[in-house]
């Protein structure tokens, strides 16, 4: 009973959440580095990563979007999606309304059924193997996973489902799904969520600027493609001063 209250109470701040620039290009040892620390089961990250799409646009040649995966459903939280089911779908109209984001009816049909059991290990895992292959558009599949779930309701615990998205980006698909088995990818994914953790991360979506002295946090939970261009043009003018 007490794993449940806690996989409900981890949940529940999840989905309450937190409230084009031209640039010159620079070589890559002097770009602005932001790490990204997302779960593909973290229903505000799903709403946030448009917005780190635009920032990897706007900022192309000035910042470099590591994306990671930070594990948040994993072990004693690991349930069927019905033990939140009623909450989720409260939240999602806010949800809807401050990201713009979309959730489908195969997504609300799955959550009302609720026997469909939910871990952030498979699709960590995926995003691990896709930038085994390439680092270009990592945040673009993350996000890519997220709206097969969200919108169209699809098994997130199934390989194919990974290899079939990862064909949209050039990826050989027998060679992902070979991936898919490779305990290489499992460990890379695990060590994932030790880093996040290390970083002191307790909620996603959270947005790192990287400095001389470790990371600075540009933003922990939901923010607005405004919030985090005015937070990145500061650091832009300041590197310019240096």
């Amino acid at each position: 009973m007490n794993n449940i209250k806690f996989y409900i109470i981890l949940l529940a701040i999840l989905f309450t959440g937190s409230g084009s620039t031209c640039v010159q290009k620079q070589k890559d040892s002097e770009k602005m580095k932001l790490l990204y620390v997302y779960d593909p089961l973290c229903g505000w990250c799903y709403g946030f990563g448009p917005v780190v799409e635009k920032i990897e646009k706007n900022y192309k040649g000035t910042v470099d979007v590591e994306i990671i995966s930070g594990g948040m459903v994993m072990g004693n939280r690991i349930a069927p999606i019905g033990n939140m089911s009623e909450y989720i779908l409260d939240a999602i109209p806010r949800l809807q309304r401050m990201t713009g984001i979309e959730f489908g009816q195969p997504y609300i049909t799955l959550l009302k059924e609720g026997s469909y059991v939910t871990s952030s290990e498979k699709p960590s895992i995926a995003l691990c193997v896709y930038k085994s292959f390439t680092a270009e558009r990592a945040v673009e599949y993350g996000h890519a996973i997220q709206t097969s779930f969200y919108k169209e309701g699809k098994d997130l615990n199934q390989d194919v489902l990974y290899a079939d998205l990862a064909t949209s980006y050039g990826i050989d698909r027998a060679a992902f799904l070979k991936r898919m088995k490779d305990s290489v990818y499992f460990n890379q994914a695990h060590e994932e969520f030790k880093r996040a953790a290390a970083l002191g991360v307790t909620g996603f979506p959270t947005l790192l600027l990287k400095q001389e002295n470790g990371y600075t946090a540009l933003t922990e939970g939901y923010a607005t493609y405004e919030s985090i261009e005015k937070q990145l043009q500061k650091h832009v003018k300041a590197a310019g001063t240096k």
